[in-house]
């Protein structure tokens, strides 16, 4: 009996050590991969519901301005949102059962989120799905990372930037952009070198980013005032 014991004891021990090696921890950060909302999830009459219910731990900008509310499943057309998507919504969920999404709309302004973290004293990378056509910049501690798509999933671009040299240090973790954004980790393993296929990847997202972006400084440009639609799933 105590043989047993030992030896179940023994095998978690090896699982523990095996899964830390992997490099999965996460530093002091939270809920990077949005599955953690303080439920229920109720919306206002604009559709919105606290950033500090949807998204524990995340603060959100436009423009530069910090915001308490983002949209919740809802498409919101020609004005500046982040939105978090869940069960319910007819918006793609890239991973688990909810994702973020950003986008500057007609009104062209910076749509952000961010957390205040230490890094894991090992952490070489870091990595997170996109929705293709989404494209973010990503800065730690105000230092832009250099990104490149590693891989992908059936609905999502997987892409991942070197973090090396900010290991075990504390600082702001900021992505900006547009796009659906989810599963964020950080791991002991460096990225693969870029090759043929992920640069190709780059240059589609790059591609579509710029024509969401000339589509939106049209449409700002025809109205006087931007137009918000949205439409709310349940």
């Amino acid at each position: 009996m105590n043989m047993k014991i030992n030896l179940n004891i023994t095998v978690i021990t090896i699982i523990l050590l095996l899964k830390t090696q992997c490099g999965y921890s996460q530093g002091t950060f939270v809920d990077l991969d949005f599955e953690h909302p303080v439920l229920p999830l109720i919306p206002d009459a604009g559709f919105k519901v606290a950033i500090t219910n949807a998204m524990p731990g995340w603060s959100g900008y436009i423009g530069g301005i910090q915001i308490t509310r983002v949209v919740y499943n809802t498409v919101s057309i020609g004005s500046s949102e982040i939105d978090f998507q869940g069960p319910g919504s007819l918006e793609p969920i890239l991973q688990g059962n909810y994702t973020v999404g950003m986008g500057p709309g007609g009104q062209g302004l910076t749509t952000a989120i961010g957390q205040i973290g230490t890094l894991p004293s090992n952490a070489m990378s870091i990595s997170f799905y996109i929705q293709p056509g989404s494209l973010f910049a990503v800065t730690f501690a105000g230092q832009q990372i250099p990104l490149t798509a590693i891989g992908g999933t059936s609905n999502a671009t997987i892409i991942g930037g070197d973090i090396s040299a900010f290991a075990g240090q504390t600082g702001q973790l900021l992505f900006q952009g547009g796009g659906e954004l989810d599963n964020i980790q950080f791991s002991t393993q460096p990225i693969p070198e870029p090759n043929g296929m992920s640069l190709f990847g780059v240059g589609t997202l790059l591609l579509g980013f710029f024509r969401r972006r000339i589509s939106s400084r049209q449409e700002a440009q025809s109205k006087k005032r931007p137009l918000r639609i949205a439409m709310r799933f349940t």
